[in-house]
């Protein structure tokens, strides 16, 4: 439906002005139509549920700077393909800006009837459910065909079998758990018996965290803020009747270092670790120097794997699935970052967060390698992704972070290179996890030369940022509009 308003309201803007200046129609039609909706379409505007992509109308700003910034496309792939003057060509872009307005704000009822509702199966208990159900906006995106309770003896695995005959059971386009029985381990389980069926696994916070965090900002579901957070934790709405963990809970850091022939180095890094640690995994590349050596002198009970790839995006992959803690920490092994900041990023986890960015463009951040040229591509790149996906970060391509480990499911490493650290901020984005930047500085490299190429690497993660956009998951990418009747729902649903 969307392809086809912007076809036509680039065909009837493009006819009327090739009319009024005399110029020739062909070839610009249809070619500069088809561009427009080519390159729309490589942005990921266009999909299942086009209503709510990636610049769907409630996107915010954003929609509106790509709009205009296609419309001018379209008049200077016309303007290459047929004679018109700077005024007409001025006329074109308001044409064709206004019709295109108008035609999707026409079709916008058509396109809401015709997206899919999603058919999902709640992991989790009856109240939760019934307050689902309850939500007024939620039925324009999903139904909640079933509920199944989560296995009372949470230490047990999850069954996959019985995941996937749940999934073909109830024919289910999505899995939703919202289970506060399950500890990280076991949720992590979980998650992965559902996502083995094939189909897509959300979360909603567990009611003990939300205690524990009542400043969480609304979370999502698949991308859709379903209810409000806050009202759904408060004490008032949905008593929480478990076990109060809140004492015993113990964070357990893994810290996993990928290294390539950084002997000079990689003993600094080590010793300037912060005690209680859980564990600490070097995921070696291969090296041909002594790194591992190195490395079991300077920190004796350190775990070390040797990655069977090549990258940086594969050794983390390697690394990650070989943790047993709780909260996973990415650490370079050059020495460029400061193995001291690592408490400041558990307490942002603790604090309620679930993944911690380092950003050296924060107050009390800072970096003495960065050059100009590196600081205006950063700029431009984290700038780019902003806008493509509704994110705000201030340092995309800083690669010391943290997170939970039950995030892990939901980043799927699958590129090799030092895109890895934009392909994971991207896809915890995406998944509508909750982040929170953290002020770090970053430290000339102590020893060697760096393998970071400027120009190589920065169009990798531009190319990673573009094809990420495709799959419009960004945390703003299906925010419904919530009118007055929907408000009052919404106010009965949380009163029930």
């Amino acid at each position: 439906m969307l392809p086809a308003v912007d076809f036509v309201a680039s065909s009837i803007a493009l006819a009327i002005v090739a009319l009024l200046s005399g110029a020739q129609l062909f070839p610009a039609l249809p070619i500069s139509p088809l561009l427009l909706i080519v390159v729309y379409g490589a942005l990921g505007v266009y999909g299942a549920q086009p209503s709510r992509g990636a610049f769907g109308e409630n996107s915010g700003g954003a929609w509106v700077v790509i709009r205009l910034v296609m419309a001018a496309l379209f008049v200077w792939s016309t303007s290459l393909l047929t004679d018109i003057s700077a005024g007409m060509q001025l006329t074109l872009w308001g044409l064709f800006v206004l019709l295109d307005t108008v035609g999707r704000a026409l079709a916008a009822p058509l396109v809401r009837n015709l997206d899919s509702v999603e058919r999902w199966v709640l992991v989790g208990d009856r109240s939760t459910a019934e307050r689902l159900k309850a939500y007024a906006p939620l039925r324009r995106y999903a139904t909640l065909v079933a509920t199944v309770e989560p296995h009372p003896d949470p230490s047990k695995p999850a069954d996959r079998a019985a995941a996937l005959e749940v999934v073909e059971q109830y024919h289910a386009n999505r899995v939703v758990i919202a289970s506060h029985h399950a500890d990280d381990e076991g949720l992590l389980d979980l998650v992965r018996a559902f996502k083995s069926t094939g189909v897509p696994v959300s979360l909603l916070p567990r009611p003990l965290d939300l205690l524990e965090a009542p400043a969480a900002t609304p979370s999502q579901v698949g991308g859709v803020p379903l209810i409000d957070v806050k009202a759904l934790a408060t004490r008032q709405s949905v008593p929480y009747g478990g076990p109060d963990r809140r004492s015993s809970r113990k964070t357990k850091v893994s810290v996993v270092v990928p290294a390539i022939n950084e002997e000079a180095n990689i003993g600094h890094v080590l010793r300037a670790l912060p005690g209680d640690l859980h564990e600490v995994i070097l995921v070696d590349g291969n090296s041909q120097d002594a790194t591992i050596a190195a490395a079991q002198a300077a920190y004796p009970q350190i775990r070390v794997l040797t990655q069977s790839g090549r990258g940086k995006g594969d050794a983390f992959r390697t690394g990650f699935a070989a943790v047993t803690g709780n909260l996973v920490v990415m650490l370079d092994a050059d020495g460029s970052a400061d193995p001291a900041e690592i408490p400041r990023f558990v307490e942002a986890l603790e604090a309620g967060a679930d993944f911690a960015k380092g950003s050296r463009f924060l107050e009390g951040g800072g970096s003495a390698d960065i050059t100009r040229l590196r600081s205006l591509g950063n700029s431009f790149l984290s700038g780019t992704a902003n806008i493509l996906h509704g994110t705000h970060f201030t340092d995309l391509c800083y690669g010391y972070n943290a997170f939970w480990a039950r995030c892990l499911p939901f980043i799927s490493l699958d590129v090799p290179g030092f895109e890895v650290e934009t392909l994971i901020n991207l896809r915890i984005a995406a998944a509508g996890m909750k982040i929170t930047e953290v002020p770090s500085y970053e430290e000339d490299r102590i020893s060697g030369q760096s393998n970071l190429n400027t120009f190589r690497d920065g169009f990798r993660v531009l190319g990673t940022i573009v094809v990420e956009s495709r799959r419009r998951r960004s945390i703003r990418s299906e925010q419904p509009s919530i009118g007055s009747q929907d408000r009052k729902a919404k106010a009965a649903a949380t009163a029930a």
